[in-house]
């Protein structure tokens, strides 16, 4: 009993049972406001009825009451319906149960998603919780409001290598296909639709990109607030599965987290909802754009740089609808052409084939932009002959993320993998020589003879030009750096580095120059033993960064935002009675 007295909050002295004939109190909220994306709070009462409640768009805050009509164990949890699914930003999901004990004190008891608790009904009309898996701690502590982030670490320098002496050959296309086919039909690989391009990888690099996410409060109060409903901000992949890294602005007007994030995409989310009269405030600044409060943000990083893709805001996320138009550029090698020049009516053949061969493109969305003679050494150079010629062809084309595939434009990753698998399936129908039988076939019915004598097709590249969406907000230009380097350390640590040098200096002068440049040397040890942290206290470790599972669900889902109440003890149990 104990125990269980420990992780509940009592206003007043403790106890742990209700007044007879009181009911729950139950509050369901969604932190960012747009629901718990399926889950529900399914209640069982003793005769096996089951009644269930979320949070949504219109409701970020549910009450319910719940009353005892029969003496026996009432179920309370948190979960999806769908066993195999866990639900998008999870970590935004809460809900407390309180009741009143017979002196007029307040029982709480505080979980979120995979948090379930069993009380007891007993005849004399009073509750008292008897079971509970994965509760957390009724307040939110604002002692490490930066979570476990942190500046990544220094990397050690590379021991040099002697170099080798390397020999420069001409550029080579190994793939080219000369076999000659004796049919006559326009085959086609093509059929890609959204269940089969996902190709799934490594998803992120180590960390190694410095990011810092800057606060911004009107009011000078900060963000927190100890009952969970202050506004904080989100680190999650760009599945909004797992979640990174979370923070708060503890008190003032400004502050800041360091994050060390690796190449990868991802979200970033910033709640809002106790910021209601504050819509048009400035309230962060983060990979080198600004935003107000309740919004989310797509962003990658890549080789060091931090990629801002896409502002959301609440109201979209719940109302709007957001279509991304991607324009991808490609490089084609034909090989073997009678010509050295290369006219509309090739452009015109080449576009309708590549659209033949990928059948989720459309030949009206594909145009070419330049072509240039290529003076390849094939890699089969008894096919060369002196009146053939090299083109390499540049092309780009235009479709809708959402609507041909079924993905989220905003995703870079998703969109990037998307890229990988159209141009491993284009080329595909040019090893098989499925390519080159179609664009042979429809030239030769077009009249042009040109490309009807080509005799090898390779796809050089085909890569992501840009990106472009609507229904999203603009992307206001901060004035921070989107990235810090390592080495670089914080305005408050530069400023007591700044006084020391100071006092070191007059130090010297009077105790002369031997003094003095000891002291230097002291001088150099203290600034190397000095946190590259920011300025908040030392990171606690959470379960927040743990990849999650469906089979270790009930051990790792707990509190993704801090302690759990139960901590090192997943479920307990006490009797029914004092």
């Amino acid at each position: 009993m104990l125990k269980l007295l420990q992780y509940a909050t009592v206003i007043g002295a403790a106890a742990a049972q209700g007044c007879k004939g009181d009911c729950l109190d139950i509050h369901m909220y969604d932190f960012y406001g747009d629901g718990w994306d399926g889950a529900e709070l399914f209640m069982e009462n003793p005769n096996g009825t089951v009644v269930s409640d979320a949070p949504d768009c219109d409701n970020p805050h549910v009450y319910r009451e719940l009353c005892g009509d029969d003496a026996g164990l009432y179920t309370m949890m948190a979960i999806h319906p769908t066993e195999d699914y866990i639900p998008d930003n999870y970590w935004e999901m809460m809900w407390t149960v309180e009741y009143m004990n017979c002196n007029n004190e307040t029982v709480k008891y505080t979980g979120g998603y995979n948090t379930t608790m069993i009380y007891d009904y007993d005849d004399e009309g009073v509750w008292t919780l008897v079971h509970w898996e994965n509760l957390w701690e009724n307040e939110k502590a604002c002692d490490h409001p930066c979570g476990d982030t942190g500046r990544c670490k220094p990397k050690k320098p590379k021991a040099k290598k002697k170099k080798k002496a390397v020999v420069k050959n001409e550029k080579t296309y190994s793939k080219w296909n000369t076999t000659t086919s004796t049919t006559g039909n326009d085959t086609s690989s093509g059929n890609m639709t959204s269940s089969n391009y996902t190709k799934q990888g490594k998803r992120y690099g180590p960390p190694a990109v410095n990011v810092r996410v800057t606060m911004f409060d009107e009011e000078g109060d900060g963000w927190w607030q100890n009952d969970y409903l202050g506004t904080s901000w989100y680190i999650a992949d760009d599945e909004r599965k797992m979640l990174f890294h979370t923070g708060t602005l503890c008190h003032w007007y400004k502050g800041y987290c360091n994050v060390c994030l690796g190449d990868g995409a991802y979200t970033i989310r910033f709640t809002g909802l106790n910021k209601v009269n504050a819509s048009n405030f400035t309230a962060w600044d983060f990979c080198g754009v600004t935003g107000g409060y309740s919004m989310e943000l797509n962003f990658h990083i890549y080789k060091g740089k931090c990629i801002p893709d896409a502002l959301t805001t609440l109201e979209t996320t719940c109302y709007g609808t957001v279509s991304s138009t991607v324009t991808l550029v490609g490089v084609l090698a034909l090989g073997g052409m009678p010509s050295e020049v290369f006219n509309m009516a090739d452009s015109q053949v080449l576009t309708r084939t590549i659209g033949r061969m990928v059948d989720t493109w459309s030949a009206q969305k594909i145009v070419i932009v330049s072509t240039s003679l290529d003076t390849v050494s094939f890699a089969d150079q008894s096919s060369r002959k002196l009146s053939s010629f090299t083109h390499d062809v540049t092309f780009k084309v235009q479709f809708e993320a959402e609507s041909t595939y079924g993905i989220d434009g905003r995703d870079f990753a998703k969109v990037s993998e998307l890229v990988e698998q159209l141009g491993e399936d284009l080329e595909e129908t040019m090893s098989t020589g499925a390519f080159q039988v179609a664009l042979s076939n429809r030239a030769s019915l077009a009249g042009v003879v040109p490309l009807s004598q080509v005799q090898m097709v390779e796809l050089l590249s085909l890569e992501i030009d840009s990106i472009s969406y609507v229904g999203v907000e603009e992307l206001k230009a901060g004035n921070l750096p989107s990235t810090y380097s390592s080495d670089s350390y914080d305005e408050e640590e530069s400023s007591k580095m700044d006084i020391t040098t100071v006092v070191l200096f007059f130090a010297a002068v009077g105790f002369g120059f031997i003094a003095f440049v000891g002291i230097v040397s002291n001088r150099a040890t203290q600034y190397n033993s000095i946190p590259m942290e920011s300025s908040h206290d030392a990171p606690r470790q959470t379960d927040a960064s743990v990849q999650i599972s469906r089979t270790d669900m009930d051990t790792t889902i707990t509190n993704p935002l801090g302690g759990n109440a139960a901590q090192g003890v997943d479920t307990g149990a006490v009797s029914s009675t004092l």
